[in-house]
């Protein structure tokens, strides 16, 4: 929220103008501010945000015409200013605090966490106490107990990070990060923060997955904020996660389950004269997903070439291009139609 839209909001709370759920979100930054302790920011910062805030009730003040109104509005502006100040200083604690990597650390009490950050510019490999292997990218920082507790493993994720959890169905796995919850018994997959207007995502190599939202993202919780519905993630799919909804729909480079799995496999990719229908049937079973036509026509057609050693999509896309048809991913399945 930038300072024209706080301003705006506490205009509407002045005159009465605000939902409930915003009211109780302005109260409760008040409440907070009379309560915090600033403690941890100089004497030289706070003069600076003191020199601000009354720059912008002088001019505030200058453009209302009724006094009495400027009177009754000043204490909110004051308060406006002081949050935005907060917000670009960077020294504020409750401005910068990341409510859900606190809370992670709070549910963690008692426990030895270790912090590992990767500042390199290649991916960096380690293992957790109970086997589970990591693969944190360039950037990216993850918080973890030195050993976990007895009934459940959790980690936080800042940035990148690639997961093979050991299995213990006694002991669920979960990742958190600001926006998102994975909770696994034993698989592989990806989490991504969000970052530069990319959405917080979750990619399934191996096994399933379930991802909540974290509402702990929040510095208030607020009774009626719109909650995403959790979602249960198979192997080749993904969740996505922007304004407060998870979506599925399918990872970037699917993969066979015989591959991520590490099995033998004996699937043949050489196809002679074999009808679309035959060949969209080896594929769901390859790669765990749904490619499907409600077209009898397309499905009777019959195709001739070698789709080994090219990616999901590159197969559809050379038997798809040899009728004249299309794909469309929607969901979690390909659906297979006339181009027209």
């Amino acid at each position: 929220m930038n300072q024209k839209s706080l301003i705006d909001l506490l205009n509407r709370y002045n005159n009465g103008l605000c939902t409930e759920a915003e009211k109780l979100w302005v109260d409760k930054w008040y409440h907070n501010l009379n309560n915090r302790n600033f403690q941890d920011i100089s004497s030289a910062e706070l003069a600076a945000m003191q020199d601000n805030i009354w720059q912008k009730i002088n001019q505030d003040t200058e453009q209302k015409k009724s006094v009495s109104k400027t009177r009754k509005l000043w204490p909110k502006i004051a308060i406006a200013a002081s949050i935005m100040i907060a917000f670009f200083i960077g020294g504020l604690y409750m401005a910068n605090r990341n409510n859900a990597e606190q809370s992670f650390i709070d549910a963690n009490e008692g426990l030895s966490l270790l912090t590992k950050t990767n500042e390199g510019s290649e991916p960096i490999y380690f293992f957790l106490s109970d086997s589970s292997r990591v693969k944190l990218k360039p950037n990216a920082t993850i918080i973890y107990p030195e050993t976990f507790k007895t009934n459940k493993r959790t980690v936080y994720l800042k940035g990148d990070a690639f997961f093979e959890v050991s299995k213990n169905r006694k002991k669920p796995f979960y990742v958190y990060n600001q926006n998102i919850i994975v909770k696994v018994l034993g698989t592989s997959f990806h989490v991504k923060s969000a970052k530069n207007g990319i959405p917080a995502q979750v990619a399934v190599r191996t096994g399933k997955v379930q991802v909540n939202e974290n509402e702990e993202s929040s510095l208030f919780n607020i009774s009626d904020k719109k909650v995403a519905k959790p979602i249960l993630l198979k192997p080749n799919q993904k969740g996505v996660f922007a304004n407060h909804n998870l979506n599925k729909t399918l990872v970037d480079k699917p993969i066979p389950l015989a591959e991520a799995y590490n099995v033998a496999t004996s699937v043949n990719y050489n196809f002679k004269e074999e009808s679309l229908k035959s060949i969209f049937e080896t594929l769901t079973e390859a790669y765990g997903i749904d490619i499907i036509s409600n077209n009898e026509d397309i499905l009777a057609y019959t195709f001739t070439g070698d789709l080994s050693n090219k990616g999901l999509y590159e197969q559809l896309d050379l038997v798809c291009g040899s009728i004249s048809s299309k794909y469309q991913i929607k969901g979690t399945s390909i659906v297979v139609s006339n181009k027209n």
